[in-house]
Parts: C-alpha cells; structure tokens; sequence
C-alpha cells in the first residue's frame, strides 16, 4: 500500500468521522468504542444524530442487527462519507511555527555533530489545498480494497505537497479544533483545478496498487478460463462416449426391432428408438455447441469472467481544506566538541526544507550518507571533503 495511503480501517473510521462530525458542531461522547453523537439544532446536514448510541467496530458482522454500528463498509460510515461528499464542505486552517515541532534533520549525526537550536523566521504565507479522498477498488465478484488517501497542492502553481498533507492530518488528530482558521478563500475555478490536480496526484501514487490488483484479477480470470476450458475438453470426451454409446443401442434397438413379429413388443421398441433417436439429437446438439465453443475460444465466457473480474476504481472527494503555510528561513545551529557553526535553509511550515543544504567547500549535498561535520566554523560534508 502507498505510504500516504490510509486503509479503512476501525482507526481511519474512528479518525475521520469524528473531524467531520465535529466540523458540523456534533458533540460526541465516547465510552471506549461505544460513541453518543448528538447534532445541535438547525443542523448544516441531513444527518440526523440525536443522542445516538453507535458501536465502533473493526466489521458489522461483530454487532448484533438491532444495533447501529461505525465500521469500515458499514451503512453509517457510507451515509457519513456521501454526506461529506455531497457537502463539499471546504475548511481552512493556518499553519505557523507555533504548531510544528522541528525535527532534527537527517544530515546530522548525534554521536558526533548535534543541533543545538533551531530558529525559524517566517517571510510569508503560502496557500495549499488538502483533499481527503475516499477511495474504494472493487470487482463486480469482491470488494477488493477500500481507504482514505489525502493529497495536497500549492493553490497558486499546483505543485504536490504531500507531507504538508501529512502534517496537516496529523494536526488535525493530535490538537482537532484548536488549529486557528485560514483568510484564503479561492475562487470556484481554483478550487476546481487544484482538487483535480490532487486527484492526479493520489491516482498517480495508488496506480502501482491498482496494477497490482489489477494483475492479480487477470491472474485469476485466466485461470477461471482455463478450468472452464479444462472442463469443456472433458465434457467433449464425455459427450462423444455417450453418443457412440447411445448409437450402438439404437442399432440394437433396431436390428431387435426388425426380429420381432409380435405387434406390442414391436411397437415398444419403435418408441423407444424413437426416444433414443431424440436424445441422440440432443446429444449432439450438445457436443457441437461445446465443439464451436472451444474452437472460437469461448468467447461468451471470456466476455463474462473478465467482465465479473474487472476494476471499478471510485475516487471521491470528502473533504477539502485551504491550509494557510509560512515559508521562510530555518536556521540550524549546530556543535562538535568546541567548534560551532550556522546553517540556514529555505523552510516552509508542514513541509520541511525546500532545499537541500550544502557542503560550503564543494556544494554537495548533505544528507544521510553525507553528514554534516564542522570544519573552520564552516558545515562540510563528511564524505565529500572530510573534517
């Protein structure tokens, strides 16, 4: 499964109906898996939840009929996920330094070179739109496989922003409604472009996924055609058996027909071929309908199995959210021993760096296999100048 990608799961669930309910001013109390969700009046949906006992659970199948419950696939979480889409609900948040905590970067080893500050300085706001996807793969015989997938875009040039996506969903479970709201508010037409280029986005990302089912569909289709085949070329053998098998009693029938001169007798075995007659008939009638079926490739049946196993893929927006990003400077302070140097970096907040820094002797970059050392109080890369 791509890394960004969410299977629906009790936990996906559990996430994404509480910020959705929630957005919509539902309170819900949750006694472990058993939720009492309640709408405030003149609600902005027509879901109705008045307090309302459900039951979270990994299936349906776990509950008993007479009990609602919230599980992936199950009716509520449906009528929860077509409402959002139906909705088309757009949010905003605002995104600053106060939200994010720095990680160390991955160019600094801590046995020998360690951060001992980190400062960022916002220069201006960046506006991206986050798209939460409903994703659903399926055959027409198995529901194949079923998840939420977030994708993210610079409003302004459409360029990917997946760990702002990222970032962005992990906020949202760890603080819910305390990140502050956005001011941006795009037109119609961009918000149109940007939730089709995240759409371009997730569908690149889950294709390797769907060629991989895909595969496995056509793997099983071949091998449902080939037993359909199998058990047509025995069919055949079994059929041409019964049919000599039957012509040899009606020349029986036939030679035990002429050597009898009793009226009742004769006439019993006169209906009797004649009856042998028919089956042979369809006998054959069988045997060339298969003959045909196998010379033409069973067509009919290929044309069946392919169409029972082939992919449907529904991607559908849930919710949208305009986030509001400051872009800026970070600056790194880093430390060996004695020797101390700076390092600053084009930064924005929920993505990371924008650039890769720099060995100051060489200009290559420093990164995991290219730590940064500290030489003449300048950052070198360990690998490519030494210390």
């Amino acid at each position: 499964m791509t890394d960004s990608a969410l299977p629906v799961t009790e936990q996906a669930v559990s996430r994404f109906v509480t910020n959705y309910l929630e957005s919509l001013g539902a309170t819900i109390h949750k006694d472990e898996q058993r939720w009492t969700i309640s709408m405030p009046a003149n609600p902005v949906t027509e879901l109705s939840f008045d307090d309302t006992v459900v039951n979270l659970v990994a299936d349906p199948a776990e509950v008993d009929d007479d009990t609602l419950s919230l599980a992936p696939g199950s009716d509520l979480f449906e009528r929860i996920v077509d409402d959002a889409v139906n909705r088309e609900a757009l949010g905003s948040v605002t995104l600053t330094g106060d939200n994010i905590e720095f990680d160390s970067p991955n160019w600094v080893a801590s046995d020998s070179v360690e951060v001992t500050n980190q400062q960022f300085t916002p220069y201006y706001d960046r506006h991206a739109l986050c798209v939460l996807f409903h994703i659903g793969v399926e055959t027409v015989s198995e529901y194949q496989r079923e998840m939420i997938m977030p994708g993210a875009v610079d409003l302004t040039d459409h360029e990917q922003r997946p760990q702002l996506a990222h970032s962005y969903l992990e906020l949202t479970e760890q603080s819910g409604s305390a990140l502050s709201g956005g001011s941006c508010e795009p037109s119609d037409s961009e918000l149109t472009e940007a939730i089709t280029a995240c759409r371009e986005m997730v569908i690149t990302k889950l294709d390797p996924e769907i060629q991989e089912i895909r595969e496995k569909a056509t793997r099983t289709a071949t091998a449902e055609i080939e037993e359909y085949r199998q058990y047509l070329q025995q069919r055949q053998k079994e059929l041409k058996n019964e049919k000599q098998k039957l012509a040899e009693r009606i020349d029986e029938l036939s030679k035990a027909t002429e050597s009898t001169s009793e009226r009742t007798e004769r006439l019993k075995r006169l209906r009797k071929r004649k009856q042998l007659r028919s089956d042979l008939t369809d006998l054959r009638d069988e045997l060339d309908d298969v003959r045909d079926s196998l010379d033409q490739g069973m067509p009919k049946k290929r044309t069946a199995v392919r169409d029972r196993h082939a992919l449907t893929v529904r991607v559908r927006p849930v919710t949208s959210t305009v986030i509001t990003y400051e872009r800026g400077d970070m600056e790194f302070s880093i430390q060996a021993d004695s020797r101390s140097a700076t390092l600053t970096c084009d930064y924005a907040v929920g993505i990371g760096t924008l650039s890769q820094p720099t060995c100051k002797q060489c200009g290559t970059a420093l990164n995991m296999k290219n730590l940064a050392v500290i030489s003449s109080s300048v950052v070198t890369g360990q690998q490519c100048c030494g210390e």
